[in-house]
């Protein structure tokens, strides 16, 4: 289950205090849980998790399965909410849809003792999804380490349990490819070689997440192949291949990602960012029309999101090539309102 949770200025004032949650949980009744509980359970404090603790053992299997969903969904839709309490609470619960919702309540979290949960629970919990979603999880930290801001022994006992299980053919395949995922943050031999084996994979979601590890890597040795995958006919991997080519910073990927932004019209948002992060004439051309049809559509969260990219272009210096494109390459701007 997955809700739009879009909550607007008022609503975030009204929110509902903590004795008013409780109160809802102690009812545990056969509705589902309310946006207002979502709010309400946000920013606890721990003497507050504390009075909430008994309260949520004795909630039902199925309502607590939701809850836990509906505050990931939240959580995703508005950064200002927290439920880090919440979240370590459930890191080893019962149900296995709980403990994955608690690792990704907690995306944002750099703690060094979250990273040990993390690995610790990616080499032990029992279900597989459980154990890819805490590999996930791991990649800001293998980050971390490239940044020297975590212990470098701990880094580099991070990359080796990665690298080892990008090895492993008996592991889960979600294992694997979150592995290549998350290995893909540093810089080593150890992550070319899981990225090359990945991207010669049989399997289309092995191949994309050896894309996605493309682009977090930082090298350009990946550009032919991210070049390449922007003229997929699988729009998963021309997708990724157009956020590895923004992180990259890849000038060449411009007219593959017009291309992309005129044939799959709901990745638009993922094609602005890349145009966004790589900057020049060409990409500042195309985020100009872009705008252009979005304030004509009077799109706001779309004007928001141009006007985001184009901050973060790259201003033209001379340094840039111009690229030859077609009157075809822009043909499909003036749909936008249509679509």
């Amino acid at each position: 289950m997955s809700q739009d949770y879009q909550y607007t200025d008022d609503e975030r004032d009204s929110k509902p205090s903590f004795e008013e949650a409780l109160e809802e949980l102690k009812s545990d009744s056969d509705s589902l849980p309310s946006p207002a509980l979502v709010l309400g359970l946000s920013g606890l404090s721990p003497e507050q998790m504390t009075e909430l603790r008994p309260v949520w053992k004795k909630l039902s299997p199925n309502y607590r399965r939701i809850l836990m969903q509906m505050l990931v969904d939240a959580s995703e839709a508005s950064f200002e909410l927290d439920y880090e309490y919440i979240a370590r609470e459930n890191l080893y619960a019962e149900q296995a849809e709980v403990r994955q919702a608690a690792i990704e309540l907690l995306w944002e979290s750099e703690s060094p003792s979250l990273m040990r949960e993390f690995l610790k629970i990616a080499q032990q919990d029992t279900v597989a999804s459980v154990r890819a979603e805490a590999i996930k999880g791991l990649g800001r930290f293998v980050l971390l380490g490239e940044m020297e801001e975590i212990e470098q022994k701990d880094a580099r006992l991070l990359q080796n349990f990665l690298s080892e299980l990008t090895k492993d053919p008996r592991e889960d395949l979600n294992v694997r490819r979150f592995a290549v995922e998350s290995l893909g943050y540093c810089t080593s031999k150890a992550t070319t070689e899981a990225i090359r084996m990945a991207y010669n994979s049989d399997d289309p979601l092995m191949r994309q997440s050896a894309v996605v590890a493309m682009g977090r890597s930082a090298d350009n040795e990946w550009e032919e192949a991210i070049l390449e995958e922007l003229e997929s006919t699988d729009d998963e991997m021309r997708r990724e291949a157009v956020r590895a080519a923004g992180e990259l910073q890849i000038q060449e990927a411009v007219p593959g990602i017009i291309r992309f932004i005129n044939e799959v019209e709901d990745e638009r948002e993922t094609a602005i960012w890349s145009l966004g992060e790589i900057g020049g004439k060409e990409a500042m051309r195309v985020l100009e029309n872009l705008m252009e049809a979005a304030e004509e559509a009077e799109d706001d969260k779309m004007i928001e999101l141009i006007d985001d990219a184009m901050s973060s272009a790259s201003l033209a210096d001379g340094s840039f090539m111009m690229l030859d494109f077609s009157d075809e390459d822009f043909e499909d701007f003036e749909d936008y309102e249509e679509n």
